[in-house]
């Protein structure tokens, strides 16, 4: 291991070659005992640098006023690093950059230190540099720095390869195995590193190589069916469980931070008597009430003493690790309760041991992706005991390998399996699901196990739905079906690929090997058989090749003469409407179609042979065969589904939209899609006339003091009034004192103007709004592309001023720019659709939100078109019974990014006037938390919230409601009640 490596770091202006420059070149030579030689230098780039590559690295333009340019010191660099192999972290992105800016391609052996820490740190929540140092306890260097980077690059490296010793001795056999025969890269330091490692473990037994097998085998598999008993149901003492909540109780004698709430009391109380008197609630509770612990509590007491099982849905991954990780451990440690939880997920979240066995196996043609993918796995094993993919960091372009190795209903062998009865990770959590008194899931699949009736989760009765303002949207998705051109042509792929495919062989393939390994089970004419028949449909996939790629083509010129939605030029969506399938273009679809089905159905029919052929019932021996025959059973049954529902897609139906969505960018896919117009009917059907008793709570689901819209949107309308409890809670935070409204009446209504207009209007206000504040300042869109005109003409105007701009799918995705946006402490983040709920950034972190547009939702959208159809036909106001709504629950979730906690302070600004303009504008402002406003003219504005940065804060007197003396009487009537109460 005395090999000596050049281990390179570069600095540039941005990311793209073509167009961005070196700034700061680091090269370390070293072996595995020492650091041989440094090399660094600074290079002048062609323009001035960002504002953001100054804050980032530290580099200024002053320090780049002498450096040599690139040219210069090409001669000095090449011969520095000679004809060592290049390691550097992210290495192709360096070498890549370095090649264009030198003019030649370097011959030199990259090496990926990224490779490295995923193979042995699997479960590391980044494979960022600097988090890497982090968990390598590396303190030296300044991160962003070229010869830093790259000496930090070095010791991971050789760190790397100390943990590797670690392993079990088997573990690392087979890695040897896997890399023996490869030759050059990752796979030369592991196979000579690990060779050493295997002939110096003393002989004799071995400790079980991976976390799982230290358990013990699963007791008898309890499949989910039945219900729940139906016992008499114990009270619960609402005011001893309250007294849990109290100043004096043990939850503040616990946590010395930990407050009491009024409303946080209430809503227990409301949770209490739904599940005893058997009736629905729907709880709005507003930002920081406590919602979980609420719920929580009732919860966990209710299904200890009654023996019943309770289940808790939420739509995001933050609350479900929040409830998991957080609340749950603090409920059982502060209060000493004895009760059992389980996390439950889809079955494709955990690994199949049956389908990982056979992939380790497989050597041969297999890409240098997808075998550090394998490693990566191999050693997480070492140390799972769940099998849960959320242990695992699995980058995107890594999804494709899982899901060759998770498991699937369709493809598991059930009680045939050789893992079932000792350590299958499903099974393992079902059995927790099974004997839990709570568990904890999510919405998607609380709705899938309503789709396939129940199959998913065990029996329960009693159902809390937090972030419940997701649950039609949710529905809508889980309840309708897709078909991906993209996943058609994997899974033929799957089906037909060969040894040198990159991903190892296909199915047909790996069918013909094991009938060759086992033909003394059939005779000699039906070998024959068999093989033609398989070679038949071989050739039968080619042929379907050929209709899905007519099929995109067409998909993809026919809405050229139709309206398309989507502000992305390479993203359409266009709806199928009934006038479009009388016309003749449609014509030549289904004759496509027809042609595409004829091809899919014979080569159903052809995989029904095979499994004829492999028939196990008959012959213990063929038992060889019944994972090849669950596998071409799943395909033949998808393939089926596939028919059917482009059969569907044909000729429609009342009940459903339909679209088609085309994606031409980076993963260019065509979809055939469809979705109920309506769950309402659906939801109250299948999910809550099943539940004696289901809570609904988010802090956005009424409007203007209202439910009515949220209960007709799923369904809960068709109760009874007395079987629904309905409880609208206050946010404990003073929104008033905390927090500003701003409204700006001067620019155009964006209703009356087009958007580039609209833009050229709000770039100098929100330019404005981010110097008052400094940064500090989130701008919510409904539209990308007016964020990315935004974007492009306010970026040089904000990086004079010393204020980072950061832009949604410019700068990157939702987390990492919210995370950049916490480390920056003068930065401006625009966000489109996700960032209007989801990101909490408390304290001086974020100090203005300003709201662009009404996030109304385009009225084009095949779903919102076909609802608003819907409505009209049924004579309802579409805009005023579902676009308003839709939209005002939308501004709070925005609005409601601001004040997180009590001691949070700042302003929200909306720059549309329609709010204070239009009569439904009205809906938007009694709805918010905050119950005045201030609204003027953009200087007005603008001195207004410089005042309150500065902490001049007079009381102002504009009622969100006081338009007339109507209004006026009707807020005094409220003052007067609520004193008398």
């Amino acid at each position: 291991m005395d090999k000596t490596y050049a281990f390179l770091d570069l600095e540039t202006t941005g990311l793209d070659p073509g167009s961005d420059d070196i700034i700061e070149i680091g090269v370390v030579t070293a072996n595995a005992q020492t650091i041989i030689d440094r090399y660094r230098t600074f290079v002048k780039p062609a323009r001035k640098l960002p504002r953001k590559i100054v804050k980032l690295t530290g580099i200024t333009d002053n320090m780049l006023k002498r450096a040599p340019q690139i040219e210069d010191v090409k001669a000095k660099l090449l011969t520095f690093i000679g004809e060592l192999p290049v390691v550097g972290h992210n290495i192709s992105f360096d070498l890549g950059f370095l090649n264009n800016k030198l003019g030649v391609a370097l011959k030199n052996q990259p090496l990926d230190t990224m490779d490295f820490v995923q193979v042995v740190f699997p479960k590391a929540a980044s494979y960022r540099l600097e988090y890497i140092k982090g968990v390598l306890g590396i303190n030296e260097g300044n991160s962003h720095r070229a010869l830093d980077d790259a000496e930090t690059a070095c010791r991971i490296f050789f760190n790397c390869l100390k943990v590797l010793q670690n392993l079990n001795e088997e573990v690392l056999l087979n890695i040897y195995k896997m890399f023996k025969d490869r030759e050059g890269g990752f796979a030369s330091v592991l196979t000579s590193y690990v060779f050493e490692r295997i002939a110096s473990f003393p002989a004799g037994k071995t400790t079980a190589p991976y976390a799982f097998l230290q358990d013990g085998p699963q007791e008898d598999d309890v499949l989910f069916n039945g219900s729940e008993d139906a016992e008499t149901l114990k009270k619960i003492e609402i005011a001893d469980l309250a007294e849990i909540l109290l100043p004096t109780g043990p939850l503040a004698k616990k946590f010395p931070q930990y407050k009491y709430r009024p409303e946080q009391a209430e809503m227990l109380t409301t949770v209490v008597q739904g599940f005893q008197e058997s009736k629905h609630m729907i709880v709005e509770a507003g930002t920081g009430t406590g919602k979980s612990l609420a719920y929580l509590l009732p919860a966990i007491m209710w299904a200890t003493i009654n023996k019943t099982k309770v289940t808790v849905a939420t739509h995001t991954i933050n609350l479900q690790e929040q409830l998991w990780n957080k609340d749950l451990p603090g409920i059982r440690e502060t209060l000493g309760l004895n009760f059992k939880a389980a996390l439950v997920k889809g079955r494709t979240n955990y690994l199949c041991l049956r389908r990982w066995e056979a992939k380790l196996k497989v050597h041969e043609g297999i890409e240098d992706k997808e075998m550090v993918f394998i490693l990566k796995v191999l050693v997480w094993l070492t140390s799972t005991n769940t099998g849960d993919k959320s242990e695992l960091n699995i980058l995107p372009n890594q999804y494709m390998y899982w899901n060759e190795l998770s498991s699937e209903q369709e493809s598991c062998l059930g009680p045939s399996c050789p893992w079932f009865h000792k350590h299958c990770f499903v099974l393992k959590a079902r059995k927790q699901a099974e004997t839990a008194d709570l568990l904890i899931a999510n919405h998607s699949l609380l709705l899938a196990d309503v789709k396939i009736q129940n199959r998913l989760l065990p029996a329960f009765d009693y159902l809390i739905i937090d972030e419940a303002h997701h649950l039609e949207n949710t529905a809508t998705e889980q309840l309708g079906w897709t078909v991906s051109l993209n996943n058609l042509r994997s899974t033929l792929f799957y089906l037909i690929r060969g040894f040198g495919a990159g991903l190892g062989p296909g199915l047909f393939n790996q069918t013909k090997q094991t009938v060759r390994n086992n033909s003394a089970l059939f005779s000699p004419a039906d070998l024959e058989k068999l093989d033609m028949t398989i070679n038949d449909a071989f050739e039968k996939v080619k042929t379907i090749y050929e209709s899905i790629k007519e099929t995109e083509d067409y998909l993809r010129q026919w809405p050229a003469s139709l309206y398309q939605e989507g502000d992305n030029e390479n993203y359409r969506v266009t709806r199928v409407k009934n006038s479009h399938r009388s016309e003749e273009a449609w014509g030549v679809f289904v004759s496509i179609k027809e042609n595409f089905l004829v091809r899919t159905g014979s080569l159903v029919n052809s995989l029904k042979k095979v499994l004829a052929f492999l028939e196990t019932e008959d012959s213990e021996e063929k038992k060889v065969f019944v994972s090849h025959r669950k596998d071409i059973e799943f395909h033949a049954n998808y393939l089926q589904e596939v028919i059917s529902d482009i059969n569907l897609f044909i000729h429609g139906s009342a009940d459903y939209v339909y679209w088609v969505e085309t994606d031409s960018g980076i993963k260019a896919d065509v979809k055939i899609r469809s979705a109920p117009v309506s769950v309402s009917g659906l939801l109250f059907e299948n999910l809550f006339r099943t539940k004696k008793s289901t809570l609904l709570t988010s802090a956005t689901i009424s409007v203007d003091g209202s439910f009515e819209h949220f209960c007709q949107r799923v369904g809960l309308d068709c109760f009874p009034d007395d079987k629904v409890i309905k409880r609208m809670l206050s946010s404990p935070f003073s929104y008033e004192r905390q927090s500003l409204l701003c409204i700006v009446r001067d620019i155009p209504d964006p209703a009356k103007v087009d958007d580039a207009d609209y833009t050229e209007y709000v770039i100098p206000l929100i330019r404005d709004i981010a110097r008052v504040f400094c940064g500090k300042t989130l701008v919510l869109f409904t539209s990308h592309r007016m964020l990315r005109d935004v974007y492009q003409k306010l970026q040089p105007e904000l990086e004079s001023d010393g204020i980072t701009l950061l832009g949604h799918k410019i700068d990157g995705g939702r987390s990492r720019l919210t995370e950049e946006f916490r480390r920056s402490e003068s930065a401006v983040l625009l966000g489109a659709s996700s960032f209007w709920e989801g990101i909490d950034l408390p304290g001086d972190i974020l100090r203005c939100v300003v709201i662009v547009r009404l996030p109304f939702a385009p009225p084009t959208t095949p779903i919102v078109e076909a609802r608003i159809e819907e409505l009209l036909k049924n004579k309802k106001d579409a805009f005023y019974g579902y676009s308003v709504p839709e939209a005002v629950i939308k501004l709070k979730q925005g609005f409601g990014r601001l004040i997180r906690a009590e001691d949070d302070d700042g302003v929200v600004v909306v720059l549309d006037r329609r709010i204070v303009d239009r009569r439904y504008g009205r809906k938007f402002l009694n709805s918010l938390p905050i119950k005045t406003h201030f609204r003027g003219d953009t200087p007005t504005v603008l001195q207004k919230m410089t005042d309150w940065v500065q902490g001049e804060r007079p009381q102002f007197s504009t009622l969100n409601l006081l338009e007339n003396s109507k209004d006026i009487e009707e807020y005094l009537k409220k003052v007067n009640k609520t004193k008398g109460s």
